[in-house]
């Protein structure tokens, strides 16, 4: 056992799921596939490999649908040991030879654990059917694997594991499909991983075998497989009990019987593919960090949309309670009805006593002062309310952009919408500011130089006042306006100066518009949480590319030490 490599497999196993790919970005699916398909390597092959380098070799005899993998087991065995399928998509369980010797490895949960272990073939291609066969040398098992171009998605998936499993290939096609895609994606990926593969071409016209030989030959060779062992096994009809004749395949048979015959040499195989399999690590999990960085850009583009959205509502709100927007309405109405709209050249002292005069009882809830208060409250809560709409709208239109985001807000309708709850809530947080206003008042009226001013004119004219200069702080009136609105809030400003003085009256103005800039903010994080709480639950792990990055050093660390200078990963 080799601790160090075995250690960076446990890691490397812990780091994987972690590598999450929720969203539909393009190249996504296959990101997932990878991941997954790494994690079953690590735990069928890689750690039982690294943990017993003597273990006995595993042969998977894979390739394209009907290209007779089954029945050519059968002929090396010499015994009906496996199902050849008749319908497509063939689904039954793969079938595991080995000698007695090797069947207790087999039968644990080192090799494949998540298959599990049958002693008869099922119609299930998750059990594994281990057959022990005492003719089959011992220290090397064949096992008869799925097609991998199946239409059947399970049956692809189990196909390409099984492979990933391997401690070589036996990779079987026909006359009539050796050049066909599937196939050469997956001697490629036999390439890269510089594992020991044969190649068998079942069904060859017998006039035609050296010139289709040659050709594949030449193929394997511009793969960087010219070292693959190649077979040909000639078209027959086959006989009553299914078999190929042995001449036929006694070629394939010696090879195989050599490998299992010398402890060396299947040493050499299982260095070989170990590290050939530990070299093609390091550029998948490469690709798995920049899949999880490209995730963690698109939710957080997707986040900044969102809060960008929701910012300018709160902005826009803000403008409409500080330029003039709200004097335009019912709100100036009630304010003129509370004060009048006199000439306001007369001295200021004539008119705040004026107003105290129609005002006198205003401390006591007459209903003009409600109607003030209510209107203030409806319009004010009326334009929050629709600053949340539009937040919603905005955000909805802005992810529907991208696919992933489309997808989303397709899923939940409801995102382009504000919270069944929102429009209370807004009207709740408006309520809480007047109140805010009202204690802010109150605390600066304590005072007894402005106790009898502050008296006269009652906390909630104080309060109404103080409201309509916030709404006018950044004198957003029209030139028609200045003589209607402008007036009344200048008439607001007096009468607040008069109470608490110039100074006084601008700090508790800022102070308002602070508050209710808080207010605002605070209704509309809330509508905003809903978009954070969906993109974190869609958010990869912070600290999945740490443990990657980190599982990949500790195994390029732990191959230079296991493998040497012939066998050694170049990382």
């Amino acid at each position: 056992m080799n601790t160090k490599l075995v250690d960076a497999f446990e890691a490397l196993d812990a780091a994987l799921p972690a590598a999450q790919f929720p969203l539909p970005l393009e190249g996504a699916e296959s990101l997932r596939h990878l991941a997954s398909s790494m994690s079953n390597q690590v735990r069928d092959y890689l750690l039982p490999r690294a943990t017993r380098l003597d273990a006995p070799l595993l042969a998977v005899v894979g390739g394209s649908t009907g290209a007779g993998k089954s029945t050519l087991v059968n002929s090396l065995l010499r015994a009906p040991v496996t199902r050849p399928g008749v319908l497509r998509p063939t689904t039954k369980s793969p079938v595991l030879i080995c000698h007695p010797d090797d069947e207790e490895w087999f039968r644990s949960d080192k090799v494949l654990p998540g298959l599990v272990r049958t002693d008869a073939q099922l119609h299930d291609s998750r059990a594994l059917n281990i057959v022990p066969f005492p003719n089959l040398p011992a220290g090397l098992a064949l096992l008869d694997a799925p097609d991998i171009d199946s239409v059947d998605d399970a049956n692809r998936t189990l196909a390409r594991q099984l492979l990933l499993a391997a401690d070589l290939w036996v990779f079987v096609t026909s006359a009539a499909r050796y050049a066909d895609a599937v196939p050469w994606d997956y001697l490629a990926e036999a390439a890269q991983r510089n594992i020991v593969v044969s190649v068998i071409v079942n069904r060859c016209p017998p006039e035609a075998m050296a010139e289709i030989a040659a050709h594949l030959a030449e193929m394997l060779g511009s793969q960087g497989l010219e070292r693959a062992k190649l077979f040909a096994v000639p078209e027959r009809t086959l006989p009553d009990d299914g078999m190929l004749p042995v001449d036929d395949v006694e070629g394939i048979r010696q090879w195989l019987a050599h490998l299992a015959a010398q402890s060396e040499t299947r040493a050499q195989v299982a260095v070989q593919t170990l590290a050939g399999s530990v070299r093609s690590l390091d550029p998948q999990l490469r690709e798995l960090i920049d899949g999880i960085a490209r995730q963690d850009q698109a939710v957080d583009e997707l986040r900044g949309e969102a809060v960008a959205a929701y910012r300018q509502a709160a902005a826009d709100v803000m403008i409409a309670a500080g330029d003039g927007t709200m004097m335009r309405g019912e709100i100036l109405s009630r304010w003129q009805d509370l004060v009048g709209t006199g000439e306001f050249m007369r001295s200021i002292e004539e008119r705040i006593g004026a107003v105290r005069d129609r005002i006198s009882g205003w401390f006591r809830g007459e209903p003009k002062i409600e109607a003030m208060e209510v209107a203030i409250s409806d319009n004010l809560s009326a334009v929050l309310q629709e600053a949340g709409a539009a937040a919603a709208e905005r955000t909805a239109v802005s992810w529907s952009r991208t696919r992933w985001g489309r997808d989303i807000v397709a899923a939940d309708p409801s995102l382009a919408r504000p919270s069944p709850t929102f429009n209370e809530d807004a009207s709740q947080a408006i309520r809480a500011w007047q109140s805010d206003v009202l204690r802010l008042v109150e605390e600066q009226g304590r005072g007894k130089r402005m106790k009898a001013r502050f008296l006269a004119l009652g906390t909630n004219v104080v309060g109404a006042a103080l409201i309509i200069v916030v709404f006018t702080m950044t004198a957003g009136l029209t030139l028609a306006e200045v003589g209607i609105a402008g007036g009344t809030a200048a008439l607001a400003q007096r009468l607040l100066e008069a109470v608490f003085g110039e100074d006084a009256v601008r700090r508790l103005a800022e102070r308002a518009k602070a508050d209710l800039e808080a207010r605002v903010q605070g209704v509309l994080a809330g509508e905003l949480s809903r978009y954070g709480v969906l993109l974190d639950d869609l958010a990869v792990d912070e600290d999945a590319p740490r443990q990657l990055e980190s599982a990949a050093a500790a195994l390029r660390a732990a191959a230079r030490n296991a493998f040497d200078d012939l066998t050694r990963p170049e990382l």
